[in-house]
């Protein structure tokens, strides 16, 4: 019992990691989005809305912590959805031309670098994986009937920010990629007036994603543009994904477009020595986060490991689960228990090798 109120004591001390909040620079072409206070992961109180915005404000800050801008070297170049309890962004593939690692700016202004794990020229639509940290804060897709609810989107407001702005679908309608593939059901949007973001969700009152606005040709519309490689002229035409495609897109997504997986580098055993109970340290890989933050396996001095971010650890399999919820490139606190004392160790993990 007294080990237990200590561990929950250390973790009240402990708390979150969180990460810097800054504004982000607006660029003409596509205005930045405006900073919240969350924290990776962490659910924190609602902010009032930025001027010219729709709906409640609490609804509006949720979804504002699920949505990102992505951009290279600074310059912005579309919006991207975080998927809910994943951490990976979809967003628009034609914005990333020639893009070969753009970076994910997220609500609290922190910036993580991506890779494209999944993309499909088709639906212009592409999936980016995270290389470093881990953000849970996402959206969810829902079956709602776009054509007859209130739909908003994050688009440009007076002040030169990206804010929620209220929206119109004025019908469904097909159009075809690039290389002449009929697209299915698309979502005709009114804009009433505001530029259109590549990659921006459109929500629905409950914050609810009923699609994803990217760029297409038209079905059989005049005025084309140059011929691409492959298929007939493109008329280009902004509309939306609807939320049936977006979800097949993300069904075919490989194996390997997952996040890396966090590593610690020790092999543990169960311990319960006198009144504590944990995972007791019995090997450690060189050149490993654990070793380098200076925990030691010796049966001399046993280390015992009896909680990670003030979360109580009793065996090995409890300690890789916690590991795992973690990313690369995210410091830890370990509570150690070793000559009859505690204390903390930081611990910064990286990607198994």
């Amino acid at each position: 019992m007294l080990v237990r109120s200590r561990v929950l004591a250390l973790a009240t001390l402990a708390g979150l990691v969180g990460l810097r909040t800054s504004a982000l620079a607006a660029p003409p072409a596509l205005p930045s989005l405006p900073p919240t206070n969350a924290a990776p992961a962490a659910s924190s109180g609602a902010a009032a809305p930025p001027a010219g915005s729709a709906g409640g404000s609490e609804t509006n800050t949720e979804a504002r912590r699920g949505i990102v801008q992505v951009e290279q070297a600074g310059r912005p170049l579309a919006v991207g959805t975080v998927l809910a309890k994943d951490g990976r962004v979809l967003t628009s593939l034609s914005a990333l031309t020639g893009v070969e690692q753009p970076e994910i700016r997220y609500a609290d202004g922190s910036l993580a670098k991506a890779r494209i794990g999944h993309k499909d020229a088709g639906w212009d639509l592409a999936l980016l994986v995270p290389l470093t940290g881990r953000w849970l804060d996402g959206l969810m897709p829902t079956d709602v009937d776009p054509l007859g609810a209130e739909i908003r989107s994050f688009l440009p407001t007076k002040a030169g920010k990206l804010g929620p702005s209220s929206l119109g679908v004025k019908g469904r309608v097909d159009a075809r990629s690039r290389e002449g593939v009929t697209l299915k059901d698309l979502l005709d949007v009114d804009f009433k007036g505001n530029p259109a973001i590549p990659g921006a969700p459109l929500l629905e009152p409950n914050g609810r994603v009923v699609g994803v606005v990217v760029k297409t040709c038209k079905n059989g519309g005049s005025a084309p543009t140059a011929a691409p490689a492959k298929g007939p002229p493109c008329a280009p035409v902004t509309l939306a994904v609807p939320v049936y495609a977006l979800r097949t897109f993300l069904m075919k997504a490989p194996a390997t477009a997952v996040q890396p997986a966090a590593w610690l580098g020790l092999g543990g055993a169960p311990s319960d020595a006198g009144n504590v109970r944990g995972v007791k340290i019995v090997g450690l890989a060189p050149g490993s986060p654990a070793e380098k933050a200076g925990l030691r396996a010796s049966s001399e001095t046993p280390e015992t490991i009896v909680a990670i971010d003030g979360q109580p650890i009793e065996t090995p399999e409890q300690l890789a689960e916690a590991v795992a919820k973690r990313a690369v490139g995210q410091a830890i606190k370990l509570l150690v228990f070793s000559g009859g004392r505690f204390r903390e160790v930081p611990v910064t993990l990286r990607a198994a090798p």
